[in-house]
């Protein structure tokens, strides 16, 4: 028997005056049946007094959107006692609430929801205190909102403040793009605010809500006076909202950015320089012996048996390839053999060795999050970023693909050895985020699809293909 919860709404004053229907309606169904009645049941009643446990760490803007929308609905939720990101979020009881290891999860007595919009959306339908407005329209409008303060502001905002505070690699030119892409959705959302003082109807609902917590660390960190100053509506709903008392209880008194985060490259340490000798042509005593530095270790793949097959040789096959003729040539001779193109001594390449090296399919286990095209760059140039120790036994291709608004991706790889190499299982975090599947190289269809990834064409796995990054 399933309960579930719609808009209760207060209807407005009836034309003669029937003041004894001027009361607010609960609407609810079990089983498909619609039906109304003057008070909450005992059920929905249990419903509201269940138990709530917010796994997040503190601060985090998007366990913010669950606990106002809470402080809204009169929703107690319980923040989990000594969690600890990269430790807590790691431990297997957690991955079975969110197996990306992701933040925040609410915990329910029915079971566990991640990702911080569904859980504010949970929050926001377990009473209802207008928070999905009066109307089926309202109700559009608010998800309309949500997705596009999802999308076009908090998308593009993290990829300008993670780099600035380290979590992610630092790129000028994707800064920039991310700037120019806030300032064409806060336009959007300016123009929008100069006629209505909220986003949807006369009062705060779950899309002001995801929307302010959305603009949080820009407000804080990076929207400096000289920024907010062409988005004069966007600055006042901010503090209009982040002052309601629900907020407050929440992220307590706040304050808008003076001087924003910049990037501060790390500074080399200064060697130390040697001591002058003493004055009267005294020696110094003779320094203590430096410890020899430990050996490094020995690269497994080192160790393998020779191979006929040079990787350099391939790579630079791959790079020196005619365009014009780039499939016959590359992907030819990748097989079977021949010339690199371009060489001055005449270099060979012997095409590719089955017994020294082997071929890897890489598919990307979680492509529905990959709804905004510069972040799955990000995230992919991060991967190539991170495979750079071991580029000297590895060759590989990654393709950005598009299937309507998801950005899927897949790759194929190179790999000394008949395994993926351990170092980079044991370096390289990111490896655990594909499904790797051993090609056999004589498989035709392997081979075509092996040949679309190292040509770039415009279709792969039938999809467009709109992105592509060679690691050689």
């Amino acid at each position: 028997e399933i309960l579930r919860f719609s808009v209760a709404v207060e209807p407005p004053p009836l034309k003669g005056g029937d003041q004894a229907l001027q009361q607010k309606i609960h609407h609810y169904s079990i089983g498909g049946l619609e039906t109304a009645c003057d008070e909450p049941t005992k059920k929905q009643q249990r419903a509201c007094a269940m138990t709530l446990t917010l796994f997040s760490f503190n601060g985090d803007k998007n366990a913010y959107k669950a606990l106002v929308a809470a402080k809204y609905n009169g929703v107690e939720i319980e923040l989990a006692k000594n969690f600890e990101l990269g430790v807590s979020n790691k431990k297997p009881e957690f991955l079975k609430m969110s197996p990306t290891g992701k933040v925040p999860v609410l915990k329910t007595s029915e079971g566990a929801i991640f990702e911080s919009n569904a859980i504010a959306r949970y929050v926001a339908r377990i009473t209802d205190k207008g928070l999905y407005g009066a109307t089926a329209l309202d109700l559009g409008v608010i998800e309309q909102w949500i997705d596009f303060c999802t999308n076009e502001i908090d998308a593009p905002l993290l990829s300008w403040v993670l780099p600035l505070q380290g979590v992610w690699p630092y790129n000028k030119a994707k800064e920039d793009a991310a700037k120019e892409a806030l300032k064409k959705s806060l336009s959007v959302l300016n123009e929008h605010l100069k006629k209505n003082t909220f986003l949807v109807a006369d009062r705060i609902t779950l899309a002001d809500i995801v929307c302010v917590c959305n603009l949080f660390e820009g407000m804080k960190s990076v929207f400096d006076d000289s920024f907010r100053k062409p988005y004069p509506c966007v600055e006042r709903y901010f503090v209009t909202c982040v002052n309601q008392p629900e907020f407050k209880q929440v992220i307590g008194s706040f304050e808008l950015c003076k001087t924003p985060i910049k990037f501060t490259p790390k500074k080399k340490e200064k060697k130390e320089q040697p001591k002058k000798k003493e004055k009267g042509g005294k020696k110094q005593e003779a320094a203590a012996p430096k410890p020899k530095p430990a050996a490094k270790p020995k690269n497994p793949l080192d160790e393998l048996p020779p191979s006929k097959m040079v990787m350099d040789a391939w790579k630079r096959l791959y790079s020196c390839a005619p365009a014009n003729d780039f499939k016959n040539v590359a992907c030819g001779r990748f097989w079977n053999g021949g010339a690199v193109p371009k060489s001055t001594s005449g270099e060979q390449f012997s095409g590719f060795d089955p017994e020294g090296y082997s071929i890897w399919f890489a598919d990307y286990k979680y492509n529905d999050e990959n709804t905004v095209n510069f972040m799955v760059m990000n995230k992919v140039g991060g991967f190539l970023q991170r495979m750079e120790p071991h580029r000297k036994h590895c060759f590989g291709v990654m393709c950005i693909l598009q299937k309507e608004k998801i950005f899927p991706i897949v790759g194929v790889w190179v790999f000394r050895g008949q395994e993926i190499p351990p170092n980079v299982l044991a370096e390289c975090g990111d490896v655990e985020l594909y499904n790797w599947t051993k090609v056999d190289h004589k498989d035709e269809k392997a081979r075509a699809r092996i040949e679309d990834m190292f040509c770039q064409v415009d279709v792969v796995d039938g999809l467009d293909h709109i992105d592509c990054k060679v690691f050689k």
